[in-house]
């Protein structure tokens, strides 16, 4: 054989042939891939390393005391038990090492991860020497977790999607599908939002992390410059860094009191250009979620919307086919009872037929709003124009945009007519002058919320007490608080009438479980 070159150690390979490592040529080729290569003598105990394996060790040039005890301080301490059995197997079997691990971890640095694999060089059948190569694997390290993060993220939602179909509990799929995505993206806090009717404020309707109590009590502000009104604007995920320092919104109380440092708010959509709501998730730490954390809760919040727009369907088709059944049964006996009223306090004919179709008319308009609305939610808006249509000159309107369900604008019709008619024949509409203010708005009672509204009079003839009630005043009362379970206080004032009613709200978009599930759960 011949003689070794300058630079180069002899050694014995598995096989028992000698062959010489000659670490100057070799050193050159693996220094422009960047990978570095080592040789470790196991009887000096000398651990000699290539120029460039200090700098993938993130050491300061000639730093390394070529001690495996200087390697050993580079390592991450969890990972040593790692190296120190792979070294041991390699020795006994004289089979093939290889290991990854991590340097030791320093503050404001990513994670590093480095895979060293080599051999055993025998003299007389005894380790004589470890060759090896060591390299940085970093990239694919995150790669690879990145591909189990996204599969893993893909089967949750294939999951949460096969329950959103079958679980006929709204409530239940949305718990379902905060816990997931803290589990997944292991995270403090989840929660979801849902928008109030009048779009004053976010009711947390399920959460993870939060106390039991929290759920359903705790709201956030949707007023201009809030967290809530900001993500519902911007259509795109809103991603925090730092609660404390956020200067595009203000952060709410409970998330402060709750020690939430960073998160990210996504949309969840709803029906006719209206939101649902947002689904949010904090951490205690800070953060920076990264596009793959934020894509999984975009396609989580769509699923939750594509889930409740169909429970909403689902429950106005029941609620039509109910609401068919119930009118058609007693649309005749209402129009009966409503003529057999009208008779009594009509002067003749032609005042029975008047006041009997203007009656008729407005339970047709209001009916009219509901049919060709498919069964959805009415702006109140739209009711109050149609019934103050040829007066809306006269007639002002203030108060947040507030959908009604079927029933209520089909009775709040009915009452709004008789005050409108009665401001017409007797109070400031009979006069040119005569003004009409109507405010609104909603807030949280003890029946839920709560559709609170004033009706007031000014620039007509005083309004005076009369001496006993009217059908009119008989008929408000009877769908404002037997029908719809409200309150109505008049007053009369030199000024004009005022009306304040009350009115809860159903809560329409919180859809419960269908009828035919609730049954098949109760047995």
């Amino acid at each position: 054989m011949n003689a070794p070159a300058p630079g180069s150690h002899r050694a014995t390979d598995n096989g028992g042939r000698e062959f010489f490592a000659d670490f100057t040529v070799v050193q050159d080729v693996l220094q422009a891939a960047r990978i570095g290569i080592w040789c470790w003598d196991m009887s000096s105990g000398g651990l000699t390393w290539s120029n460039n394996l200090e700098a993938i060790h993130r050491m300061p040039e000639g730093r390394f005391d070529g001690t495996y005890a200087g390697f050993e301080q580079q390592i991450d301490r969890e990972d040593l038990p790692k190296i120190e059995a792979a070294i041991g197997v390699a020795l006994r079997t004289h089979d093939t090492y290889r290991v990854r691990y991590r340097l030791s971890r320093s503050e404001g640095r990513e994670e590093r991860w480095l895979e060293a694999c080599g051999t055993v060089a025998l003299h007389d059948g005894v380790p004589e020497r470890m060759l090896g190569l060591c390299y940085d694997v970093t990239e694919r390290v995150n790669l690879e977790a990145e591909l189990r993060s996204r599969i893993k993220q893909q089967e949750a939602l294939a999951q949460l999607g096969e329950r959103a179909l079958a679980e006929p509990d709204l409530e239940r799929l949305l718990n379902d599908a905060v816990s997931t995505v803290a589990v997944i993206l292991s995270l403090d806090f989840v929660q979801i939002l849902e928008l109030l009717p009048g779009n004053t404020d976010l009711l947390l309707r399920a959460g993870f992390g939060w106390k039991p109590d929290d759920v359903g009590a705790i709201t956030a502000s949707m007023a201009p410059g809030s967290y809530g009104r900001f993500t519902l604007d911007s259509r795109l995920p809103v991603i925090t860094t730092d609660f404390t320092s956020e200067t595009r919104y203000s952060v709410d109380s409970y998330l402060r009191d709750h020690g939430c440092v960073s998160g990210v708010s996504v949309t969840i959509a709803g029906r006719d250009d209206r939101s649902y709501g947002t689904l949010g998730v904090c951490t205690k730490a800070e953060r920076r979620f990264n596009a793959q954390e934020i894509a999984f809760l975009a396609a989580t919040a769509n699923l939750l919307a594509g889930a409740i727009a169909r429970r909403q369907l689902e429950q106005r088709h029941e609620l039509m086919i109910r609401d068919m059944r119930h009118r058609s049964g007693n649309l005749f006996s209402q129009l009966l009872a409503l003529f057999s009223q009208t008779a009594r306090t009509s002067k003749s004919v032609n005042d029975l037929a008047n006041k009997y179709r203007a009656r008729v008319l407005a339970l047709a308009n209001a009916q009219r709003l509901v049919t060709e609305g498919g069964g959805r939610s009415i702006p109140l808006t739209d009711l109050l124009n149609v019934l103050l249509g040829p007066y809306l000159d006269r007639v002002s309107f203030t108060g947040p945009n507030v959908e009604l369900e079927p029933d209520p604008v089909f009775n709040l019709s009915a009452a709004l007519h008789e005050l409108a008619d009665n401001a017409i024949k007797h109070g400031s509409l009979s006069r040119s002058k005569g003004r009409l203010d109507l405010s609104w708005s909603v807030s949280r009672t003890d029946r839920g919320m709560t559709l609170l509204l004033d009706w007031m009079e000014r620039n007509g003839p005083a309004a005076r007490r009369p001496k006993r009630l009217g059908f009119g005043s008989r008929l408000i009362a009877l769908v404002i608080e037997r029908q719809l379970n409200g309150e109505v206080t008049r007053s009369f004032t030199s000024k004009g009438l005022t009306v304040h009613m009350v009115v809860p709200l159903t809560h329409e978009r919180w859809p419960t479980a269908p009828a035919s599930a609730r049954q098949s759960e109760n047995g």
